[in-house]
């Protein structure tokens, strides 16, 4: 059986910085201009960005719990993957979103925060995983700082959806029952 090696860190960076490059270089040709583009295919392909963006919501939440519970060199194993998983399907979600809104005619403030917040939580989840061998101080700051800003696109992306006040506002009014 072949022992693996860790990726060096030149590949690492590599593998950080030309995805999220290529997110702000889509955010710049696909803009959200408020016009309908074709073809009709991308426009459902970009649909899937509302269910995409579930993953990397709860591995970025998971991560820094694997952190907080168990230091062993197993767990750091399982932490690189979900931290590599976190980064990828963040960039994915991101990047659906951006055809989302591009093929489906989104445009205005908000739609501008939302996307600009999605892609820096994209980058750093890049960099959360890119310095996944730094000090747990390091990786603990980065991780949090991905959490933060995936939470701020996600509260936008909620109140674009759902309207203003979302998640804190109910749904439903309750009846008074007598």
């Amino acid at each position: 059986m072949s022992e693996r090696r860790a990726l060096g860190i030149r590949l690492r960076l590599l593998l950080t910085v030309t995805p999220n490059l290529a997110l702000i270089l889509a955010a710049c040709y696909l803009p959200a201009d408020g016009l309908s583009h074709g073809p009709a295919l991308f426009s459902i392909i970009g649909n899937f960005h509302i269910i995409a963006l579930h993953l990397p919501v709860a591995l970025l939440i998971i991560i820094p719990l694997f952190e907080f519970l168990d230091w062993s060199q197993q767990a750091q194993t399982g932490t690189r993957r979900l931290s590599m998983i976190a980064a990828i399907s963040t960039w994915a979600a991101a990047f659906l979103g951006i055809i989302y809104a591009h093929f489906n005619g989104f445009d205005g403030d908000d739609v501008q925060l939302h996307l600009w917040t999605g892609i820096a939580a994209s980058c750093l989840a890049s960099t959360s995983w890119l310095l996944i061998h730094q000090s747990r101080t390091t990786r603990l700051t980065f991780q949090f700082l991905s959490i933060f800003a995936m939470f701020y696109a996600a509260h936008i992306g909620g109140e674009m959806v759902h309207g203003p006040g979302f998640p804190l506002k109910p749904n439903k009014v309750s009846k008074n029952l007598p």
